[in-house]
């Protein structure tokens, strides 16, 4: 197993991930100095700050690992790791360093959950500390690590963003098999698993498009 829930064997590490969203952040100041929010500048899909924000985490959720081969870039979104609702304004809440990228699934399941001031470096997904309070285990389901188990806080957040969905093992396996085709893309029998795995990942979005309207329609 990897170390990181978030990723399989095939997909690349986290790297530099504050250094890069400083660099991004910088770009967007000189480019529209008059910018206050940048929450607003990288939150639109056809804007090229979001598009760039993805790419420093490899266009994967932040929290669950999903990835841009198995649902949109639409689906996508940019989320307040601390909530708006905690700060005095906007524009403290959408500063660069409180923005993580989130799945549509993450993100409008997390919604307005509060962060502990005890828990920040714990849970943000930016930091190597969230590697160690989640894990995978052998059926490739998304588990609390043993250490953090009694944690009750840890376990709301757990629940909260349903990281123990078994569509979160479903997403994970999907690019699980995504990786492995792309390794023996020169095999002749590749190209029949491709085929397989676009329907499996056409059947998993119509599902989880499903749920959504289930789940949010009357929120």
């Amino acid at each position: 197993m990897v170390n990181d829930y978030r990723n399989t064997e095939y997909c690349p590490e986290l790297e530099q991930v504050e250094s890069k969203k400083k660099a991004l952040n910088n770009e967007i100041l000189k480019n529209h100095p008059g910018v206050r929010i940048i929450y607003n500048r990288v939150k639109n899909n056809n804007d090229l700050y979001k598009r760039k924000f993805m790419e420093i985490y490899n266009f994967k959720c932040s929290y669950c690992g999903n990835s841009i081969i198995n649902i949109s870039s639409t689906l996508f979104e940019i989320d307040h790791f601390i909530c708006e609702s905690s700060f005095k304004s906007n524009e403290i809440a959408g500063k660069m360093e409180n923005l993580v990228l989130a799945c549509y699934d993450c993100n409008r399941s997390k919604g307005k959950f509060l962060i502990k001031q005890e828990y920040v470096n714990i849970l943000n997904p930016d930091l190597d500390n969230i590697k160690n309070v989640f894990i995978r285990d052998d059926s490739y389901n998304i588990q609390i690590a043993n250490e953090y188990k009694a944690d009750e806080y840890i376990s709301k957040f757990y629940t909260k963003l349903k990281l123990g969905y078994q569509s979160r093992r479903l997403d994970y396996l999907l690019m699980k098999m995504d990786g492995l085709c792309k390794k023996y893309n020169a095999m002749p029998q590749t190209a029949k698993l491709f085929e397989i795995l676009r329907r499996l990942q056409q059947k998993r979005n119509l599902t989880r498009l499903k749920d959504f309207d289930e789940e949010f329609v009357h929120v």
